[in-house]
């Protein structure tokens, strides 16, 4: 079954959903950037630990959700 595309936006959560990850990574995205195909999002592990980062493959993480690697969280 395809999945639609996902076109992310600021403030959307996701975490990791590939098989055999039992602790999640957890994402937001802070800032979106198409022209320059990055993102800026928060991290927060399984273990309380958070922090930032800038992604430079927005394209690339959008298509990860269509083959299971991220999944959308519910608010």
């Amino acid at each position: 079954m395809a999945q639609r595309k996902v076109t992310l936006k600021v403030g959307d959560r996701f975490q990791q959903a590939w098989t055999g990850c039992k602790e999640p990574m957890r994402f937001m995205v802070l800032a979106i950037d198409r022209e320059g195909n990055r993102l800026r999002v928060a991290c927060h592990s399984p273990r309380g630990y958070g922090w930032e980062e800038t992604w430079d493959d927005l394209d690339v993480t959008e298509n990860a959700f269509s083959i299971g690697e991220y999944k959308m969280m519910k608010l």
